[in-house]
């Protein structure tokens, strides 16, 4: 259930969700829910440490460690 999701495997699902679609959680939410409520969720998110915008980069920090991971796979 993505209710019970820790902060942690929900940063993890948002970063899955940009890789394989190619948009940011922010965007997916800005076109099926419109741009006041993607607004209110980035705001919410911000207020716990992260960022509906931010954009997956394999190359770089955890997202790196999530490649590998899925290669391993």
């Amino acid at each position: 259930d993505i209710k019970k999701l820790t902060k942690r495997q929900g940063r993890i699902l948002i970063k899955l969700v940009d890789r394989e679609t190619s948009k940011s959680s922010y965007d997916i939410l800005t076109e099926f829910r419109g741009e006041i409520t993607a607004f209110v969720w980035q705001s919410v998110s911000r207020i716990f440490g992260h960022d509906l915008k931010a954009r997956y980069n394999p190359k770089y920090g955890d997202d790196r460690i999530i490649e590998s991971v899925i290669a391993i796979i």
